[in-house]
């Protein structure tokens, strides 16, 4: 190894090595096409209601069956929803449970394709939605839409599960829904997706690649069912010499369809200090996007309310509007920016004496959104609002929040966040005190998804 880069030598030849080197060649050859050809071992569990799990036995009781599903995790279901255990080979070999159930029948997969062809012949006949994965597993429930090449599907065995567009084989949504493509009006129809090919049934037929799908949401419903959220909080409390109390909490409700986003999200920190009160402020925003294409979008509104005691702000109103722009927007990565024109309205707790007890100025509004998905279960994000004003209104403003999200278990997450709040210009105080022009705050804490 030189200069951090690996130096590979070349090996001279002779006849000896030439001798050997193409039977040794040929023989690594033919093992690699076997271990690619090999079906994988995998155990597969029935339901009841045709719901299919692909994965791993990991232990048997009279009563329950503790699964490792290949893409949902680890579960636990009860014996009486399994109407039929496939075991892979090297799972027969193993001793069956000493106490089985009578009422699950019990058999070979005879392979492992073949639960990648069969389809629940309730599909189409019944009144739910179903979607299988690429490991082969079936799902069956309702599809809450399709947004941002994720997939949020309520499963009746494994409640809502939200999966990558890319690990979707089949989806069979069984009312008809609209569907949002690239530089198209939303279509409304029966919609099937299948290997990467979205179909359309409906006034206008449909087939186009999953690529230019911007999102499918139910049709003819404006209720709760487009809506999602998440709530988090931390609480940190200290006694001893200093009695310190550290509250953090953090919520996003949001309604999406194919071609539009309605979001509102609330930010609070709140920190005491033997008493006295050292962080206090509130911030909500709201916001509406329309899509345009695939890159390109408008955000007819947008407004901010925020306070801060601490930093002497009664309140501050900010509203615009503005255009936008995805550099990127797939399976694991997530960057759009955004800008344009505002006005800003402050209110201060106290002021010195002459001065005005408010401020009000037209603006220029930032915005930048990223986000990464290091793993399946890690989440990287990194928001920042930025807003150029006159000196009086604090001159130049921003809110910045790195956020790691890791997922414990299914709406369950364990939350790290940074909060950087600075005002460039901030407003003294009645008695000549001058408020600090940033504040840092670190929080961890848990999140449920809903």
């Amino acid at each position: 190894m030189n200069g951090g880069l690996f130096v590979t030598q070349p090996l001279k030849s002779s006849p000896l090595r030439q001798e050997f080197v193409l039977p040794f060649a040929i023989c690594h050859l033919w093992l690699g096409l076997l271990t690619l050809c090999a079906p994988a071992l995998a155990d597969t569990l029935i339901a009841t209601n045709d719901e299919r799990f692909v994965g791993v036995i990991l232990e048997e009781t009279t009563n329950t069956i503790i699964f490792q599903s290949d893409l949902a995790g680890k579960i636990t279901l009860p014996r009486a929803s399994i109407r039929e255990i496939q075991r892979s080979p090297r799972v027969q070999q193993s001793p069956a449970p000493s106490t089985p159930s009578p009422s699950v029948p019990l058999s070979t997969l005879n392979s492992p394709l073949s639960t990648n062809f069969w389809v629940p012949p309730v599909v189409g006949h019944d009144k739910s939605d179903w979607l299988q994965l690429k490991s082969g597993e079936w799902l069956r429930g309702r599809l809450k839409y399709v947004q941002n090449r994720k997939v949020e599907f309520d499963s009746d065995e494994l409640e809502e599960q939200t999966f990558k567009l890319k690990d979707v084989r089949q989806l069979y949504p069984a009312e008809p829904m609209y569907a949002k493509f690239n530089d198209r009006e939303p279509a409304f129809g029966t919609i099937v997706i299948s290997n990467r090919q979205v179909s359309i049934s409906g006034p206008e037929q449909l087939t186009l690649s999953d690529d230019e799908l911007t999102g499918i949401t139910p049709s003819g419903e404006r209720g709760m069912r487009d809506w999602s959220g998440n709530f988090s909080a931390g609480l940190s409390l200290q006694s001893g010499n200093r009695q310190v109390t550290t509250v953090t909490t953090r919520g996003e409700l949001a309604r999406r369809t194919p071609a539009t986003a309605l979001v509102l999200d609330y930010l609070g920190n709140y920190s005491d200090v033997d008493g006295s009160k050292v962080t206090d402020n509130q911030r909500v925003n709201l916001s509406y996007d329309i899509r345009l294409d695939r890159h390109w979008f408008i955000r007819p509104a947008q407004f901010e309310y925020y306070r801060d005691s601490v930093a002497n702000i009664s309140y501050r109103l900010t509203g615009g509007t503005g255009a936008g722009y995805y550099f990127f927007d797939n399976d694991t990565l997530t960057w759009r920016i955004s800008a344009g024109p505002g006005y800003v309205y402050t209110r201060f707790d106290t002021v010195e004496s002459g001065e005005n007890e408010s401020a009000s100025t037209a603006a220029g509004i930032f915005q930048s959104y990223f986000k990464l998905d290091i793993t399946r279960r890690l989440t990287f994000t990194q928001s920042f609002t930025s807003t150029v004003t006159s000196r009086e209104a604090g001159q130049y403003t921003h809110h910045a929040v790195t956020l790691l999200e890791f997922e414990i278990k299914h709406h369950l997450d364990l939350d790290v966040s940074f909060v950087w709040d600075y005002l460039h210009n901030p407003q003294v105080e009645s008695d000549g005190t001058t408020p600090e022009k940033s504040d840092y705050y670190l929080t961890v804490g848990f999140g449920v998804r809903f």
